[in-house]
């Protein structure tokens, strides 16, 4: 998905889908008066009509709505304004880029990122803007057929609206959150693939892929080199497959100067086999997640220079 800040007045926009917040009992944002001058009084009318009532996560798409240059509106219900809190507005926007997803709308707009409450400002807005939408529209479908109905998310490009002042704030909170949302994304789909796939030498290869054009250096230690240093608990667990064991070091060096090193260690069995014979059945599947330590640690490290790199 390709994010972007626009300036531009909500009303004056032309896009294909607005997205407008709604506090219960029909109340505007104080950020979309203009819309609903611009309209007319047509969504604050709407609103009080009881069409939608502004709850939490309601959502209601509006077609032609007069005077705007957008061709739809989605309102999107925040829940009391009181209540009002970063949990919601993010479950808000995971909402809204569902809907339009549903809704199959390639374009979109959002006025969220203009909402004022406590503890929110327009970094963490963007930021978190970015991560929910990425959330909702992830989908793992690298095994299945090339089936012309796979569901993809249709939204492809959500711009965030600021105001001028706030514009840079809002891009580097792009910047993170769309870091971040790629290394989640990475992790979800290391966690999701089968283990006939997401072998040991898999993983290593993902490791070296990662480091290309970055400031990661990656060393994988083969059997022999574990032996050597007498790692036998874990070649005693490598025993029961016929994959070859890695132990895969990733390093970052684009910190500052003089920065203490932090270390993550994450498991990477790609699949426990541990106690196979008393597991049931019906969990066998979720073995393959044993790794999701080491995708965590994958996520993480993809994260840190693509957020420093950008």
């Amino acid at each position: 998905m390709q994010f972007s800040v626009k300036t531009a007045a909500a009303e004056s926009l032309a896009t294909p889908c607005l997205i407008v917040g709604l506090f219960e009992g029909g109340k505007l944002p104080a950020a979309s008066h203009a819309l609903d001058q611009a309209s007319h009084g047509y969504l604050g009318k709407l609103a009080k009509s009881g069409a939608i009532e502004g709850r939490a996560g309601q959502t209601l798409l509006l077609f032609d709505v007069p005077k705007l240059h957008a061709e739809r509106v989605l309102l999107v219900g925040l829940g009391s304004e009181s209540d009002l809190n970063l949990r919601g507005y993010r479950r808000a926007m995971q909402k809204a880029v569902r809907a339009l997803n549903d809704a199959g709308v390639k374009e979109a707009a959002s006025t969220l990122t203009q909402l004022a409450f406590k503890d929110a400002d327009p970094f963490w807005l963007a930021r978190h803007a970015v991560e929910a939408a990425e959330e909702v529209s992830y989908r793992f479908d690298q095994c299945k057929g090339q089936s012309k109905d796979k569901n993809k998310a249709s939204l492809q490009k959500f711009a965030l609206l600021a105001g001028r002042d706030h514009a840079k704030q809002l891009e580097e909170g792009v910047r993170v959150g769309t870091a971040i949302a790629g290394g989640v994304s990475l992790a979800r789909t290391l966690g999701n693939l089968p283990p006939n796939v997401c072998t040991p030498g898999y993983l290593a290869d993902e490791a070296r892929r990662l480091a290309k054009g970055s400031k990661l250096k990656v060393t994988v230690l083969e059997q022999a080199q574990m032996k050597k240093l007498g790692m036998g608990a874990m070649l005693a667990v490598a025993r029961g497959s016929r994959q070859p064991p890695k132990l895969i070091v990733m390093e970052y060096n684009g910190g500052p100067k003089g920065q203490k090193p932090r270390v993550l260690v994450g498991k990477g069995i790609t699949f426990d086999t541990g106690g196979i014979s008393i597991k049931p059945a019906a969990s066998m599947d979720e073995m393959k997640f044993d790794m999701c330590g080491a995708a965590s640690v994958f996520g993480a490290l993809r994260r840190s220079w693509h957020s420093a790199s950008r």
